[in-house]
């Protein structure tokens, strides 16, 4: 019981993490910062699948939160700002034991 309320607790704070990760980007719309977060963590308790992308020498990154059509666009002011956006959400999506499936 105390080893599943320990894992619940770290995913809320890997939670933390991306909400975090996304308000930091002066790039990414509050209400887009909202609408990513909220389906993040209703997936973290079912569906658990992320589908990114990016399109080479583009700033444009995509998310979709447990299904490929349900994408959300974001743009970034370069390409590397693009890149470390997309390293560090991917790598924070992965400890809270989402799946990322580059498909965009």
């Amino acid at each position: 019981m105390q080893e599943v309320q320990m894992c619940q607790e770290n995913k809320l704070v890997q939670c933390a993490v991306i909400r975090q990760l996304l308000q930091s980007s002066r790039d990414i719309p509050e209400q887009t910062v909202c609408q990513l977060i909220a389906s993040l963590e209703s997936m973290v308790a079912g569906q658990q699948e992320i589908f990114v992308g990016q399109v080479y020498d583009s700033c444009v990154y995509w998310i979709g939160c447990g299904d490929v059509c349900s994408e959300t666009k974001l743009t970034f002011a370069t390409p590397d700002v693009r890149n470390k956006f997309a390293s560090s959400f991917e790598v924070a999506c992965r400890k809270i034991g989402l799946r990322i499936h580059r498909s965009y």
